[in-house]
């Protein structure tokens, strides 16, 4: 198994290692303390266009677009709380970086 410099998990460990017997489904439906880190993230940058492409894939070990994409997913479903103005504000910047590509 080869190393990489980004601490990166896959999402079926985590699903798996999330799901444990006896769990109810409101649990199952709470966000991943890593959606509110999304959030978090988009919440400080948004102002400025959404942030880096490289801090991006440092945090989050994830391309803008797999970025930009969770964080729209995120914010069109409401499974994070966030001021409704922000959001469209925040969910604006989400698109334009999806269109550009960046």
């Amino acid at each position: 198994m080869t190393s990489t410099p980004f601490p990166v998990a896959s999402r079926a460990a985590a699903a798996s290692s999330s799901t444990t017997l006896g769990a109810t489904p409101a649990a199952e439906a709470l966000p991943a303390p890593d959606d509110h880190a999304v959030i978090g993230f988009l919440q400080r940058w948004y102002a400025y266009g959404g942030g880096r492409s490289e801090d991006i894939l440092v945090e989050f070990g994830l391309s803008t677009t797999q970025f930009f994409t969770r964080a729209k997913d995120l914010l069109e479903s409401k499974a994070v709380r966030v001021d409704p103005a922000v959001a469209d504000a925040m969910l604006t910047v989400c698109r334009k970086r999806l269109w550009l590509g960046q």
